[in-house]
């Protein structure tokens, strides 16, 4: 049969509301890439009861990052249906609200969805109700649920485990022992069970409850991993800190090094120093605190100290910095990689003036910092300003902090962020305020923020904030996002569409591609010809495709032309036109 026919007859079908039509009208168009023209069709066939319809309506909206939508059509047959019933504990327990995750699991467990039942068995195993979790997953994996089966095997094996590591712990408790105490943890502490602390927060404070009783034996080491399960919890900060401060004080070398790291990645550079600075005096000294502090003096363009801490790390048979050349490492072990590479850095900054403190700011500071002593807010800020584009980072933090203004906040916080070696959402607070203001680049660095710990759905909020406020990169993030990963081209289009507007030509290409594939040919040519200015490689490919598509053959096989001059690999992955493009002319 015809497909367009087809099509004609299943919309007559679903205009006449017949049974059935709404929704295969709707699968038609979806199939297509057509989403936009299907939501109408999904929403008229779950209005007339259809709990898949609300269910896919509710995915779309979800993949489009309006949740708000997507809980309003969940909720129209979560009542009844156990599909819609698990997306929308699903969503809620992404946003958070994991207490109306469990009753909407357990409703949809109650109408005889598998995937409730097993989620809703691992959020009470998240919490530590071993026995019922385990139960319920039986019952799961017998239904057929494989996830169920795998994870009721990976609880069970981790509660063995937590039953050998308190056996273990025990017996070094009644010897007295501190390194035995000690010892008998190591395990918690391998990068394998990371994903089970993520997935299991009870696991957590188990291991938590288990270092504190080994640092009550009388070990220090013990003291700093039982801090460092407790700051996984933010609002536990400072509880974990004086653990370590503590470890310190009983004499545990180490202690100091992971009060540096942790100063650091809070944006405290001074306080880091004296922490790396304090371990590495320590007996034998420090190789990680060193190169840390050489990475820190870098930033800082402190390049002779730098140099001076990272050779003070160790990497046996370098001699020169200059002589620190790619390849001359090869049986360098990971860490010996890295200070050699921050050598090579070093030499790099030395030789491009655009890395150096500039001599007009120099110049330019004796100034600034009178009327800093003696203005306000902007003065202080102004003197901020210079010192960070010296590279004088803990005093510009200072001067940054001491202004408190959105803007000084923002430009401390990508100070720190982006060249001062902070991490984590401990930095969004420095943006917020700028982003409240309607800052676009703010609310784009919070989205990047969340986006890089593994955020997806407030990264997404963030980035829509800041494509709004008119960020072309955040436009181009959603485009991609939706493309990508939800299989949606129109709206995908559509950002590409706003972040080209901004200049940007990746996504431009992106918008006249998929303009010319749905046959708008006309709309599609001003974009790809940007793409084309801004030398994107397939763009003149997708230029000729659009001029033929308008008709213009000549100038669609010269843009072929230069296409074959100028990516004539690339071009090999076409049909027809590239084997034209790519034909010998003469």
């Amino acid at each position: 049969m015809d497909p367009e026919a087809d099509a004609a007859r299943l919309r007559a079908a679903a205009a006449a509301g017949k049974p059935g039509a709404y929704r295969a009208y709707a699968e038609l168009l979806t199939g297509r890439g057509r989403l936009d023209e299907a939501l109408p069709w999904w929403a008229r066939a779950a209005d007339a009861g259809d709990a898949e319809a609300s269910r896919t309506l509710a995915i779309c909206h979800k993949d489009r990052g309006e949740f708000a939508e997507a809980e309003r059509w969940y909720r129209t047959a979560a009542d009844r249906d156990g599909g819609c019933a698990f997306g929308l504990a699903r969503l809620l327990q992404e946003a958070g609200d994991t207490a109306g995750a469990e009753r909407w699991y357990e409703h949809g467990a109650a109408l005889g969805s598998v995937e409730c039942k097993t989620n809703g068995a691992v959020l009470l195993a998240a919490r530590g109700e071993w026995d019922t979790a385990l139960a319920r997953l039986a019952e799961a994996s017998a239904e057929g649920d494989d996830v169920a089966a795998h994870s009721r095997r990976a609880i069970q094996g981790m509660l063995r485990d937590l039953d050998g590591w308190r056996a273990a712990l025990a017996l070094a408790e009644a010897e007295g022992d501190p390194e035995e105490a000690y010892e008998a943890l190591r395990e918690l502490l391998d990068p394998e069970r990371r994903a089970m602390f993520e997935r299991y927060p009870r696991m957590v404070a188990e291991a938590e409850a288990l270092y504190a009783r080994a640092a009550a034996v009388g070990g220090a080491k013990a003291l700093v991993d039982q801090a460092l399960f407790i700051a996984r919890d933010d609002s536990r900060w400072a509880e974990a800190r004086a653990l370590v401060e503590r470890a310190h004080e009983r004499g545990y070398d180490g202690a100091a090094y992971v009060l540096g790291v942790w100063a650091e990645e809070n944006g405290e550079l001074r306080t880091a120093e004296e922490w790396y600075r304090t371990a590495d005096a320590a007996d034998g000294g420090h190789m990680w605190a060193c190169f840390n502090l050489g990475v820190l003096c870098v930033r800082q363009r402190r390049l002779a100290e730098a140099e001076r801490w990272l050779r003070a790390a160790g990497v046996d048979g370098v001699d020169r910095i200059d002589g620190v050349e790619e390849g001359f490492e090869e049986s360098f072990d990971e860490g010996e990689e890295r200070i050699a590479a921050a050598l090579r850095d070093i030499v790099a900054i030395r030789a491009d003036p655009e890395r150096m403190p500039p001599a007009e700011w120099e110049e330019r500071l004796p100034g600034l910092r009178a009327r800093a002593e003696e203005g306000g807010p902007d003065a202080w800020f102004a003197y901020a300003d210079a010192l960070d584009r010296l590279y004088r980072l803990p005093e510009a933090a200072e001067w940054y902090r001491k202004a408190g203004t959105p803007r000084a906040l923002l430009a401390l916080g990508r100070m720190l962020y982006e060249g001062g070696g902070a991490k984590g959402l401990r930095m969004v607070p420095y943006y917020e305020p700028a982003a409240a203001e309607g800052d676009a680049g703010a609310a784009y660095d919070i989205g990047r923020i969340y986006d890089e710990a593994r955020d997806r759905r407030t990264a997404q909020i963030w980035f829509r904030r800041a494509a709004d406020l008119g960020h072309g990169r955040a436009a181009w993030w959603l485009g991609w996002t939706s493309e990508e990963r939800g299989g949606d081209p129109q709206h995908a289009e559509r950002w590409y569409v706003r972040a080209a507007r901004r200049g940007l030509v990746p996504p431009a290409f992106l918008a006249g591609r998929s303009m010319v594939r749905r046959g708008a040919c006309a709309e599609a040519e001003p974009l790809l010809r940007m793409a084309c200015e801004g030398e994107h490689a397939e763009a003149p490919y997708w230029l000729a495709e659009a001029l033929r598509g308008l008709g213009r053959e000549e100038e669609a096989e010269r843009w072929l032309r230069v296409a074959a001059q100028a990516y004539p690999d690339l071009l090999h992955q076409y049909g027809d036109m590239a084997r034209l493009a790519l034909r010998d002319p003469s």
